[in-house]
C-alpha cells in the first residue's frame, strides 16, 4: 500500500476538500435551477442537464463522505487510544456523518427524481445541518449557536456564488437565446452580490472568534492560512467586480459581454476552490484562540524574520547532519505524529535548498519579463531554468536518500516528505518541458500552453496543504510565514497567465486587450516575488 493511504492526515485534509467543493456545487446547482434558471425560462431540456449534473455532485458527495468517515475512524482505530468499532460509530462526528450521507443521498435521488426544486430544498437544509455539525463550531463551548449559524451562513454564501458559477457557464454554453443568457448572468450576478455579503460578514465572524487577537492573525499557522483565505476571497471578488460591472453596462450585444464573462469566471472558479482547499486546511488546524502564548510569534519577532538578510548557498557536510531514521519509522513517525525533530544543521540545509530554489525563480521570472521586449526572443528560454531546479530538488533536496544519503531511491518514496518533494520535482520538468515549447513556438500542440497555468495553479493550492513539523510551534509559523504568500503567489500566477491564454484568440473582442495584457504582466511580477520570498527563507 503506498504512503498516502497512509498519511491519514493529508488523506483526510483533502477529502474534506472535495467534501466541501462538492457540497458547495450541490448547493450551487439548486441555487442556480430556482433563482436563475427557471425564472429566466431556459428550455426545460436544459433544466434537466443542469439537475443531473447536480445529481452527481450531490452523489459524489456521500461517496466522500463515506471515504472521510472511514478515514478518520481508522486514525482513531490505530492511534493507540484504545478505540473499537463500537466506540467509533458512537462518536458524534460519525453520527454526523450518518446523517450527512443520508441526506446527501436523498438530495441526489430528489434532483433526479422529481421536478419539485422544493424537496430538494428541504434536503439540501438538512444536509447543510449536518455539515455544519462537522465543522469548528459544534465543538466550540463557548458562543456555540451564534458559531453554527455563521458557519451555515458561510457555506451558503460560498455555494450560492462560487457553487452556482460553473451552472452559469453550462447555461449559457447551452442556451441559444441571447435574451435568456442575459437575463440569467444578471440573476446571478444579484444573487452573486447578496451571497458575497453573506459570506464576508459570515467569514468576519468566524475570523473574530477564532483567531481571538491580530496577534492570532500573523502568528500562527491557523492565522497565516486565514490570511491567505481572505487575499484568496479579494482576488475572486476582483474579477467578480468586473464581472458586474460588465453586467450592469451592457445594453444589446452580448457577445462581448458573454465572453468576458465566460473567461474572468473560470479564473474565479479556480481560485475559489483554492479557498476551499485553505478552509479544508483551516479545519486540520487548532484555531488560534486555543494556542498558548510562547506558541504565537510577537509582532517584532514577525518584523525580525521578514528582515532582508543574505541568502546562503552553502551547507554543512552531509556526516554533519542528524542520522536518518529508518524508514519504516520514519513513515510511521510522518502519518501519526507529524514527522521528526530537526536540528540546526538540517534548518540550514532546508534553507539551502529554498535559496538557490528562489535565485531560479528569480532569474526566470525576469527573464520571462525581459522576453516582452523588442528583439529579446532569446529570453524566451527562461523555462529551461526549471528543469535545473526539478533537477537540483531530485538530486539536493532530501540529503539521507539517494545520492547523498543511505536510502534507496525507490525505498524512499514511501517516506510523505520525500514523494512530496519528488512530486514537485516531476511537476516543474513538465512545465519546464511544456512551457519552453509553447514561449519558443516549438510545440504546436494548442493544450500544451495550458500547462504552466495548471502546474502553477495547482502547486500553490496544494502548497497550502505542505505542514512543517519542526519541532517548536513557533519553528512552523516561521516556515509558514514564506510558504503561505508563496501559495497564494503560485495560485495567482497560474490563474494570471489561464487568463491570458483565454482572452486571446482570432475572436477576443477588442475590448478585452487591456485586461489581457494585464494579466500577461502579473504572473511575471509573481513569480520575482516568489522568487525574492524564497531568498529570504529561513526556518527560525
Amino acid at each position: 500500500m503506498i504512503w498516502f493511504v497512509r498519511d491519514f492526515d493529508l488523506l483526510s485534509l483533502l477529502l474534506r476538500a472535495l467534501s466541501f467543493a462538492l457540497e458547495a456545487l450541490a448547493f450551487g446547482g439548486v441555487f442556480f435551477l430556482l433563482v436563475c434558471a427557471r425564472p429566466a425560462r431556459l428550455a426545460f431540456d436544459s433544466q434537466i442537464r443542469l439537475r443531473r449534473i447536480a445529481t452527481g455532485f450531490a452523489l459524489g458527495l456521500a461517496v466522500t463522505q463515506i471515504g472521510l468517515m472511514a478515514t478518520t475512524s481508522a486514525m482513531l482505530m490505530g492511534s493507540g487510544s484504545g478505540m473499537g468499532m463500537r466506540d467509533v460509530a458512537s462518536a458524534a462526528f460519525f453520527v454526523s456523518g450518518i446523517f450527512f450521507t443520508a441526506a446527501s443521498l436523498a438530495l441526489s435521488l430528489l434532483l433526479r427524481l422529481t421536478s419539485k426544486l422544493s424537496w430538494a430544498s428541504l434536503a439540501a437544509v438538512v444536509l447543510l445541518g449536518a455539515s455544519v455539525s462537522l465543522s469548528h463550531a459544534a465543538s466550540r463551548m463557548d458562543h456555540r449557536p451564534l458559531l453554527l449559524v455563521l458557519t451555515a451562513g458561510h457555506h451558503l454564501g460560498m455555494a450560492a456564488w462560487l457553487g452556482a458559477l460553473p451552472f452559469l457557464l453550462l447555461a449559457l454554453r447551452m442556451s441559444s437565446d441571447p435574451r435568456v443568457s442575459r437575463q440569467m448572468a444578471r440573476r446571478f450576478s444579484t444573487m452573486a452580490l447578496i451571497s458575497v455579503g453573506l459570506l464576508v460578514f459570515a467569514g468576519a465572524g468566524l475570523s473574530w472568534f477564532y483567531a481571538g487577537s491580530w496577534q492570532g492573525i500573523y502568528g500562527t499557522s491557523y492565522g497565516l492560512l486565514l490570511s491567505a483565505k481572505i487575499v484568496l476571497t479579494a482576488l475572486m471578488l476582483t474579477l467578480g467586480a468586473g464581472n458586474f460591472y460588465v453586467l450592469r453596462r451592457a445594453q444589446v450585444d452580448a457577445g462581448p459581454l458573454l465572453f468576458r464573462l465566460r473567461r474572468f469566471s473560470e479564473a474565479e472558479i479556480g481560485l475559489g476552490f483554492t479557498v476551499i482547499l485553505a478552509a479544508a486546511s483551516l479545519t486540520a488546524q487548532s484555531p488560534s484562540v486555543d494556542e498558548m502564548p510562547q506558541d504565537m510569534l510577537t509582532g517584532r519577532q514577525v518584523v525580525e524574520r521578514m528582515e532582508w538578510r543574505w541568502p546562503s548557498f552553502h551547507t554543512p557536510g552531509v556526516a554533519q547532519l542528524a542520522p536518518p531514521t529508518p524508514l519504516s519509522i520514519a513513515v510511521r513517525e510522518a502519518t501519526y505524529t507529524g514527522g521528526g525533530v530537526s536540528d540546526a544543521n538540517d534548518r540550514v540545509w532546508s534553507e539551502y535548498n529554498h535559496h538557490w530554489a528562489g535565485l531560479i525563480v528569480l532569474t526566470a521570472g525576469l527573464l520571462a519579463l525581459i522576453s516582452r521586449l523588442p528583439r529579446q526572443r532569446w529570453a524566451r528560454y527562461w523555462p529551461l531554468l526549471f528543469l535545473g531546479l526539478s533537477i537540483f530538488l531530485l538530486l539536493r533536496a532530501d540529503p539521507e536518500c539517494w545520492p547523498l544519503g543511505p536510502r534507496p531511491f525507490w525505498a524512499s518514496f514511501t517516506a510523505p516528505d520525500v514523494l512530496e518533494h519528488r512530486v514537485y520535482a516531476v511537476l516543474i520538468a513538465f512545465f519546464a518541458a511544456f512551457e519552453c515549447g509553447v514561449q519558443t513556438g516549438h510545440l504546436r500542440w494548442p493544450q500544451a500552453r495550458f500547462v504552466f497555468p495548471v502546474i502553477s495553479a495547482v502547486g500553490g493550492a496544494l502548497l497550502l496543504t505542505h505542514t512543517h513539523a519542526l519541532g517548536e510551534g513557533s519553528d512552523e509559523v516561521f516556515a509558514e510565514l514564506s510558504h503561505t504568500p508563496i501559495a497564494v503567489l503560485g495560485a495567482a500566477a497560474g490563474w494570471g497567465r489561464w487568463l491570458e491564454l483565454r482572452l486571446h484568440g482570432s475572436d477576443t473582442p477588442v475590448q478585452e486587450s487591456r485586461p489581457r495584457r494585464i494579466a500577461a504582466w502579473v504572473w511575471p511580477v509573481c513569480l520575482i516575488l516568489i522568487g525574492i520570498l524564497l531568498l529570504d527563507y529561513r526556518e527560525s
